[in-house]
């Protein structure tokens, strides 16, 4: 469920950028290393500097690298000291660095696939561990994403891609019953799926559909069977800045905040699987919901046709990820 979406618009307004010729998360899949907006002036850091060393020092390394012709791209390191004669010295490998050494580093230090770039994490400035919400889908150009581009409905092989980093990043031990594949959604009892399907609408926008006749006061979806629940921010944020740009960009879109029991703390949580693609509609239109806002099973509200969709309000719970520790 798009519960991230309004907590983005909000967020959205407060944006503002600057030119810089830096490594950054791009909003497609062409290099990473051209030129982007920075955020804010607080994203500067994300240039890790660090302390600069003589100006000798980078005349002899470039005469070491053509001496020893350890490069075949000769013209590549020629341009790389006139580009920046601030050298630096990365944590990584403790060797000289800097913007245009960069440059070329990532060519290697990326993945990409038809989801769009895939980070490698020891790339990723030191401060990402404080990375919020807002910030995250600001580095994914996640609303170029989410405004402009007609998304199709996930494979089971999208799906499989989300899951994998799940288990890397957030619990190796988790198991995902797959009697019922995600693009059918989960086992919602012994007859198998929710009475759901997924389908692009005539808005051309991802939703559900009932399956068949649902009448008021049934489950229609229930969040105990279907939902993974993320142990703390840290976890939620090595999930995400695992999968390629598209997946990221979803997950930001289907993952939410809820209080499991009254008082409690707040939670990070999504489904992964079709369920996410369940839309809000307006007050008429709403007709599934759960009872309150720290239950996740969704009643009918009113009967539900078959064909028609299956609609609820994200206003039941609050969107506050900065009580999550997904602050900005």
């Amino acid at each position: 469920m798009a519960f991230g979406q309004r907590y983005a618009a909000a967020a959205k307004k407060n944006t503002s950028s600057k030119e810089a010729a830096v490594v950054d998360i791009e909003a497609s899949t062409r290099d990473l290393t051209t030129s982007v907006d920075f955020d804010d002036d607080h994203d500067k850091k994300y240039l890790l500097k660090r302390p600069t060393k003589s100006n000798t020092k980078t005349l002899v390394l470039f005469a070491l690298a053509l001496s020893l012709g350890f490069l075949s791209g000769w013209k590549d390191i020629a341009s790389v000291a006139r580009a920046n004669t601030n050298v630096v010295t990365t944590k990584r490998d403790d060797v000289p660095y800097n913007d245009a050494w960069r440059h070329l580093a990532n060519k290697q230090l990326r993945k990409v696939n038809k989801y769009g770039f895939t980070l490698n994490m020891n790339d990723l400035p030191e401060d990402w561990v404080d990375w919020g919400f807002s910030r995250i889908r600001r580095k994914f150009k996640c609303d170029d994403y989410v405004d402009n581009e007609v998304k199709p409905l996930p494979s089971i092989e999208y799906w499989h891609i989300i899951r994998d980093a799940y288990k890397k990043e957030v619990d190796s031990s988790f198991i995902f019953d797959d009697l019922v594949p995600p693009t059918q959604g989960y086992r919602f009892n012994e007859a198998g799926g929710p009475p759901y399907y997924a389908k692009v609408s005539e808005s051309k926008d991802r939703g559900l559909f009932a399956s068949r006749d649902i009448q008021k006061g049934e489950i229609v979806h229930d969040g105990t069977k279907s939902d993974v629940i993320f142990p703390d921010a840290m976890a939620w944020r090595r999930f995400v800045l695992a999968l390629p740009r598209r997946a990221a960009c979803d997950v930001t879109e289907w993952s939410w905040t809820q209080r499991l029991e009254e008082g409690g703390p707040m939670k990070i949580l999504m489904g992964i699987n079709i369920s996410s693609l369940m839309n809000m509609g307006t007050p008429k239109q709403i007709n599934a919901v759960p009872k309150s806002s720290t239950s996740s099973v969704f009643y009918a509200t009113q009967d539900i046709k078959k064909g028609q969709e299956i609609l609820t309000d994200y206003g039941i719970y609050e969107t506050r990820f900065d009580l999550a520790g997904l602050g900005e």
